[in-house]
């Protein structure tokens, strides 16, 4: 890929001394938690890096948490990590089970025959003896070996038996995935692979005995209590940790990007600063349910930010990000008192501000946007039966918005430049297929349009099109994509839309040790070596994870492949992938009228991506295929030797034992 040679170079440049003090701060901080630098538990729950970590520091003593103190003692750097490699196996091999079924009394459930189970299959199973018979636990195979877990993601809690289990690779854990959003987890510990899900899954320590499988489950499932979640293990603030670490905006990356640090032992400051008066919420249910609260959809509470010393300054306007002095500068809750944050480090993620119209008429009231809970609000005051509203814009959020409201008895038109729904994005053929599905909905769909004025005088009653047409309405909303918010941040390299222009790391080149991370920033695709920037939830979330461990010079590619989803008129989609710029050669399997379909976007004989209307699991299969470059070709699709049944094989002959 075309990222190497700089990321060798930058790996190869990094001193030894300098990964050396980082496992140090690191292993510090774990045993500092811990009350031991030997503790057992704690290495084993935080996984093989944590206990090298903690016997590191036992092979080589420090005298201090701070890097300049750190002296390695006789062994060699090399020796010191091979005694610690081997500690880590001892102390895994030791723990006995996997951290997250440690929680009260258990007892040893029978959940099926091993004949029952091929390799690369799951079943969920309901639990013998169980009150109300309602408890059940998904159990897996993966080269002969079997796994037990909860049935449901902790995601939006959708059921997991209809997702992807999968085998994990060459060392790497055997995973399964959620079909709705790509939450993935790994079947050993439940922790958060990959994917928007911020809380593991649990997992229950599984044996064989002659041809019975048994799971060991906690009294209380058995009970009629629900299936506990899981969150990696993390440190919490240490005072003589000097580090400051600051996270511009409030979104998904920010919290990704804290909650990484503290899993991987960083003890020092971190400081989210965010204009909004909210901890971090789940935006993406704005445009599906814009009558959420607030509260229903806040992601963490105040008492997980306080108990981690995760300082959120909120209703902070920041005015000024300056890489050469490694500042940041910003006033809070209305105040005009200035306030200079000096940082190590520093994260931008503060997402896009929604574009408006600029056109007679653009002021008036009754015109909306939609990014924040209190404009979902305005929004919801017009999901009233008969209320006529218009939606200027075919995003996605914008046609989520239409079906939200249209659900709720609205009479709803979308005006967009676009002749058919979607059409940079799917192709004409599948944003045929939404136009149907509009027309079926008695949504009006105004196509190759543009607004010329809107009208009104104090409020907007009507819209006027190029054409001369006006539309009449109660309210207007603009779903026209947004702008990244970068304004601020001085002295960086930005593309043509004001995204900051990163590198593998996910760092600028001319300031290492400033990031970003979502809407904010373009960045080299792994697939084709492209300058790529995805307004995706998914991808932020991700994107926070890899930059927080950037931070701490763990030298860590973004290399994910994107998912999309969305839910329109009872309809879902699902994309995966990188579509080529020109949408000329697409191949459809299945019902495209009937909306039931998988479409394949090609260039040259290579599927870059995937979308999927009502046929999951097939785009997190696809998004695990692509993961591991195991796609099938674009013309094995084009002759029929290859479908969707068969990609689902080929996944599954992954995890047959060799």
């Amino acid at each position: 890929p075309p990222w190497i040679p700089a990321h060798r170079q930058q790996c190869t440049a990094a001193p030894a001394m300098s990964t050396a003090g980082a496992l140090r701060r690191r292993a510090v901080a774990l045993a500092s938690a811990a009350g031991s630098a030997t503790s057992a538990p704690l290495a084993v729950a935080l996984g093989p890096s944590a206990a090298l970590a903690v016997a590191a520091v036992r092979v080589a003593p420090c005298s201090g948490p701070s890097e300049s103190s750190h002296r390695w003692g006789s062994p060699s750097v090399a020796g010191a990590f091979a005694a610690a490699s081997a500690a880590a196996v001892a102390v895994a091999a030791s723990a006995g089970g996997p951290a997250s079924c440690d929680s009260g009394k258990t007892r040893k459930v029978a959940v099926g025959k091993v004949a029952d189970f091929e390799d690369g299959t799951m079943q969920e199973i309901a639990l013998e003896g169980a009150e109300g018979g309602k408890a059940a636990v998904l159990v897996h195979r993966h080269a002969g070996k079997f796994y037990t877990t909860s049935p449901a993601c902790s995601h939006y809690g959708a059921s997991l038996k209809k997702g992807v289990t999968a085998a994990g690779g060459k060392d790497a854990t055997p995973t399964i995935t959620c079909p709705l959003h790509d939450a993935t987890f790994s079947l050993e510990t439940g922790k958060v692979v990959r994917g928007p899900s911020i809380d593991g899954i649990a997992v229950y320590k599984t044996s064989v005995a002659g041809d019975t499988i048994y799971a060991e489950v906690p009294e209380a499932i058995l009970a009629g209590s629900k299936h506990e979640r899981v969150m990696k293990a993390m440190v919490t603030r240490d005072k003589t940790d000097g580090r400051v670490f600051a996270l511009v905006g409030g979104g998904a990356a920010s919290l990704a990007a804290a909650e990484t640090l503290r899993q991987e032992g960083f003890g020092g400051r971190i400081v989210m600063i965010t204009k909004e008066p909210h901890l971090p919420y789940d935006r993406v249910q704005l445009s599906k349910n814009p009558g959420a609260t607030v509260e229903k959809l806040q992601l963490r509470s105040a008492e997980f930010f306080d108990k981690y010393g995760i300082e959120v300054l909120r209703e902070a306007n920041v005015t000024k990000l300056d890489p050469k002095a490694n500042e940041v500068h910003f006033t809070t809750g209305g105040s005009d008192t200035l306030t200079v944050l000096k940082y190590d480090s520093a994260l931008v993620a503060t997402g896009g501000s929604p574009r408006k119209l600029f056109c007679p008429g653009a002021n008036l009231k009754g015109i909306h946007t939609l990014r924040t809970p209190e404009d979902a609000a305005e929004i919801a005051k017009y999901a009233k039966k008969g209320m006529k509203i218009i939606v200027v814009g075919g995003s996605f959020i914008g046609m989520e918005i239409a079906s939200a409201l249209k659900k709720k008895g609205c009479e709803v038109s979308v005006v967009a430049m676009e002749t058919v729904p979607f059409e940079r994005v799917l192709g004409k053929k599948v944003g045929a297929s939404f136009a149907r599905l509009l027309q079926k909905e008695g949504v009006e769909w105004y196509g190759t349009a543009q607004v010329r004025l809107f009208r009104g005088v104090d409020e907007v009653n009507g819209v006027e099109l190029e054409d001369g047409e006006v539309l009449p309405c109660d309210a207007v909303v603009i779903g026209a994509g947004v702008l990244p918010n970068t304004r601020f941040v001085e002295g960086v390299p930005l593309d043509k839309n004001g995204a900051l222009c990163v590198g593998p790391l996910l760092n600028v080149e001319s300031s290492p040790n400033l990031f970003a991370a979502g809407d904010v920033c373009t960045y080299p695709c792994m697939q084709t070596g492209a300058r790529v920037r995805i307004e995706h939830w998914d991808v932020a979330t991700q994107q926070g994870r890899v930059a927080a461990k950037n931070m701490l010079g763990q030298f860590v590619p973004f290399t994910t492949v994107p998912f999309f989803w969305s839910g329109l008129y009872g309809k879902n989609l699902r994309f995966v992938g990188h579509a080529p710029d020109t949408l000329d050669r697409v191949i459809i399997e299945g019902d495209v009228s009937g909306m039931n379909f998988i479409s394949y976007y090609t260039e040259n004989d290579e599927i870059r991506a995937v979308a999927t209307v009502n046929r999951d699991p097939i785009a997190v299969a696809c998004a695990e295929l692509m993961r591991r470059d195991k796609m099938p070709k674009a013309s094995e699709i084009l002759i029929g030797t290859v479908n969707a049944d068969v990609i689902l094989e080929r996944l599954r002959a992954l995890s047959v034992a060799k």
